[in-house]
């Protein structure tokens, strides 16, 4: 039964193997492309409005107590204020009155996005604006205002 077998398969021709190889390989990328863009939407974005975000970068993390919960997607200028959108895991509620800082991690370490969680009912909307922030200052601001005090 099993010469029977090795026998049917060897006397497929090459073209033969070649379809079901192309085959094969169509199916295969179909199903991982297919994979890629079906859409868990395990984040939603949250977005606040900073006059001053110096070191924060697209990438940077969104930490509260301790944990990170997300990172900045999007940082953009409008109306003269720098709009910071972060991208959040599903897994994190956000109490709607909570106060969003620009943090660094040490004197001259990476700048993070803190969020200081406040009391209020956790936020229903999956696109939330806050609106309680405090920006970010550097040494070198601080150094500036610091010689503006001597003038």
């Amino acid at each position: 039964m099993a010469t029977k077998i090795i026998y049917e398969i060897e006397s497929f021709s090459t073209f033969t193997y070649f379809i079901i190889g192309l085959f094969t390989l169509v199916i295969s990328l179909s199903l991982f492309s297919l994979s890629k863009n079906i859409s868990l939407n395990t984040n939603y974005t949250i977005e606040s409005s900073f006059n001053y975000v110096e070191g924060l970068d697209i990438g940077s993390e969104v930490v509260i107590s301790g944990i990170k919960i997300g990172e900045v997607d999007r940082i953009a200028l409008l109306d003269n204020k720098v709009m910071v959108r972060a991208s959040i895991k599903n897994l994190y509620q956000i109490p709607a009155d909570s106060i969003f800082t620009v943090r660094s991690n040490g004197i001259f370490g990476k700048k993070s996005l803190l969020i200081e969680p406040g009391f209020d009912d956790m936020m229903t909307d999956k696109n939330y604006v806050f609106a309680n922030t405090k920006d970010s200052y550097s040494i070198d601001m601080f150094l500036r205002y610091l010689n503006n005090l001597n003038d």
